[in-house]
């Protein structure tokens, strides 16, 4: 019961929280699920670089999997195909990909897409991840912690998103749905 009334606080004081427990993740590995609105902790996918949430294997991808992440030593967290099975049965863990450092795009990219990278550019930020409670939260320039992610409908495959940051457009087509992302999975996993 607490842990659903916290949520509903935390998603009540919006996307930027100024103060509170903050700290890192142990070194235990540990999956993303995201929580939204018709969103009911999805896991996690690398697919081809980018972040998606799906409810199964994303197959339009040709290197994907559900990623586990383990801590770094300066707040980057670091992701490698789990060896877990998805909703449908299918193995999540077939992906190629090695210690990918999960990212969201900074104040200054045009481009809203969460993603994955070995060797992060100017545009995407990876070692500003702190956490709240299981909340993952992004650390802002100015020293705010804010949950600014979205998921985009996946038009051509069903029950996927593409995790995206911090949209500031108007969303008239109802596109984007407003997710936190979480370290715990859904009761039902």
């Amino acid at each position: 019961m607490w842990a659903k009334s916290f949520g509903i606080c935390l998603l009540a004081l919006g996307p930027t929280v100024s103060a509170g427990i903050l700290g890192q993740r142990s070194s235990d590995s540990f999956s993303l699920y995201a929580y939204g609105d018709s969103i009911g902790g999805l896991p996690l996918y690398y697919a081809d670089g980018n972040a998606v949430i799906a409810n199964h294997t994303p197959d339009n991808a040709t290197d994907v999997g559900q990623v586990a992440f383990t801590p770094g030593s300066s707040g980057p967290l670091v992701g490698n195909p789990a060896n877990e099975t998805d909703t449908s049965g299918k193995r999540s863990g077939s992906g190629s990909f090695k210690n990918q450092q999960l990212f969201v795009p900074s104040a200054n990219s045009t481009d809203h897409q969460v993603g994955f990278t070995a060797s992060a550019s100017s545009d995407q930020v990876t070692s500003k991840f702190i956490w709240y409670g299981h909340f993952l939260l992004v650390e802002t320039d100015d020293g705010e912690y804010t949950s600014l992610f979205y998921a985009k409908k996946n038009n051509s495959q069903e029950g996927a998103y593409s995790l995206q940051w911090n949209i500031t457009d108007d969303d008239e087509d109802g596109e984007y749905y407003s997710v936190s992302m979480r370290s715990i999975a859904p009761s039902n996993a």
